[in-house]
């Protein structure tokens, strides 16, 4: 009898630890809500309106009339350095907004992000609908639609004090456009460590500079063609190539 016991037991105990395993793998990981929290800056000046003139650290004027990216292909660094992909979600960065839901992400601790300026090819390819407020932007269009040629990724555009010594006037700043697209354009952007927490049901926040002026690092501004990139077939040029290679030098933690 006893024997019998033990096997009943033996089988009972067996059956629970199944069903206990069984019902912990079902229930959902608990999550936050994670935004970017984005600050346009010149060096270590912030940005706060269009066409403020301000000067960068080595006293060089400049304002900004446009200052737009496309954000994509973000993906969560955990503390182990396995990647959690942000499916799906593109931000479009302008000057008016600092705060950017990414989504609901696993709570946890985390050590970097990594994310993309600019689109994919197959988002690069989407027709916009009128309710689309991300992708229906006339101004991140090569034209007057957004195909065929597709979306302007990165498009910054105001007035530099052009001079040697970076001393000119008001009236001697000059306009540049910088319209960067097309597929070979995207841009990857590896942030270093940075450890940031999202809890169980709450906000959390990744805080990240933006300064545009490291845009301007390797180009001769002196010479007038070297500040406009405004049409697909510019987007081959060396100086866009030198633009697209800035691009992950302009972010930084804050």
């Amino acid at each position: 009898m006893k024997k019998y016991f033990n096997i009943a037991f033996f089988t009972i105990v067996i059956y629970l630890s199944f069903s206990c395993t069984q019902k912990n793998d079902n229930i959902p990981e608990s999550t936050g809500q994670l935004y970017f929290h984005l600050h346009a800056n010149i060096d270590n000046s912030e940005v706060t309106s269009y066409n403020s003139v301000i000067q960068s650290a080595n006293g060089r004027k400049i304002s900004l009339s446009l200052a737009q990216m496309y954000i994509s292909h973000i993906e969560l660094v955990k503390l182990d350095g396995s990647l959690y992909p942000v499916s799906g979600k593109v931000l479009l960065k302008d000057l008016e907004n600092e705060d950017y839901l990414v989504g609901n992400v696993p709570a946890g601790n985390y050590r970097s992000v990594h994310f993309s300026v600019g689109l994919d090819s197959v988002s690069n390819t989407r027709t916009p609908v009128a309710s689309d407020t991300v992708f229906n932007r006339p101004e991140m269009w090569f034209a007057s639609t957004a195909q065929p040629q597709g979306y302007v990724f990165l498009n910054v555009q105001g007035k530099i004090d052009t001079t040697a010594k970076a001393n000119g006037s008001l009236a001697q700043m000059i306009p540049f456009v910088y319209k960067i697209g097309s597929n070979k354009n995207i841009k990857k952007v590896i942030m270093p460590d940075y450890i940031f927490t999202v809890l169980p049901n709450h906000q959390g926040y990744v805080h990240l500079l933006i300064n545009y002026m490291r845009i301007f690092d390797g180009i001769d501004i002196r010479k007038a063609d070297n500040l406009s990139v405004q049409t697909m077939s510019d987007n081959s040029n060396t100086v866009t190539q030198q633009i697209v290679n800035n691009i992950p030098g302009m972010f930084r933690y804050e």
